[in-house]
């Protein structure tokens, strides 16, 4: 895939709602793709995915955009698929099933998975590394049964797949893909993260593009900030990426309000299409 040929898309977390009306001004300003997110109560209560997953596609697709992905929820206290409660598991994992379905019906072609919550002391990696792993393999299996993929994604601090050795050993060989996020990273270069993931032979299915920062105490941790705001060096991102057989579209997770702008000016959905556009076309470097 050759840069000027890459799509472009956003997470639902950039609006918050699923609504046409919120919808409709993403694809207006030129966005072509969306990623379902929301947590357990979004989707399970206020959307009730599973039930309308299929009305959820129409208005979708009526603002002019097409589903990508779906993220499925995750939370420190109630799902977690590495979770040592065999009770809490097994209610994460058929959670994760049932969203699946529906989000396939949705028209998401990738589940984003979350491998753990945190904190997980180190003791404790072995075992949350094995659990984890045993429903990775179950929910790939799901997903394929429902003609989508499975994209595990790399996460932050001390949750699991910190570093790319641990994504390795966590997805190689279970049918599952990697989904990677640039802003999560705090211990390995994300060029060096991607290759070394590829030369396993994992997937990348998609991406989470957010820039990320020190704070004035130097600590460097996740910020969901838009490209060019940070640290990232975003066309060795890319241009790491395309080498490595990515072929989805350039897909942000940058809320309206993210951290670095005042609550009096949210980033439009203008300016999150000029900046996908910038970086893709390699002027945010």
């Amino acid at each position: 895939m050759k840069r000027e040929e890459m799509k472009i898309g956003t997470s639902s977390c950039f609006t918050g709602s699923l609504e046409e009306s919120a919808l409709t001004p993403l694809a207006k300003a030129g966005i072509d793709y969306l990623e379902y997110t929301g947590n357990y109560v979004f989707h399970m209560r206020k959307c009730d995915f599973p039930k309308n997953a299929e009305k959820i596609l129409e208005t979708v697709r009526k603002s002019g955009l097409e589903p990508w992905s779906f993220h499925l929820p995750f939370s420190r206290n109630k799902l977690d698929i590495s979770y040592t409660d065999k009770e809490l598991r097994a209610i994460t994992i058929v959670t994760h099933k049932t969203l699946i379905a529906a989000a396939a019906r949705a028209g998401a072609k990738v589940m984003v998975l979350h491998p753990s919550s945190e904190p997980i002391a180190d003791d404790m990696r072995p075992e949350r590394m094995r659990l984890a792993r045993e429903a990775i393999i179950e929910l790939a299996e799901c997903a394929e049964e429902h003609g989508v993929k499975l994209a595990v994604e790399n996460l932050p601090r001390t949750c699991l797949t910190r570093t790319s050795d641990e994504m390795i050993s966590l997805v190689k060989d279970t049918g599952a893909g990697m989904i990677f996020d640039t802003n999560h990273n705090l211990i390995e270069d994300n060029c060096d993260y991607i290759n070394n993931v590829a030369d396993a032979g994992i997937e990348i299915l998609s991406v989470h593009f957010s820039d990320y920062y020190r704070d004035e105490d130097g600590v460097l941790d996740e910020r969901h900030t838009l490209p060019g705001t940070g640290i990232n060096k975003w066309n060795d991102i890319v241009d790491t990426l395309i080498a490595r057989g990515y072929e989805g579209p350039l897909m942000y997770e940058v809320p309206s309000n993210a951290k670095n702008r005042a609550p009096e000016d949210p980033i439009t959905a203008d300016e999150l299409a000029q900046n996908m556009r910038d970086v893709r076309d390699g002027k945010i470097r």
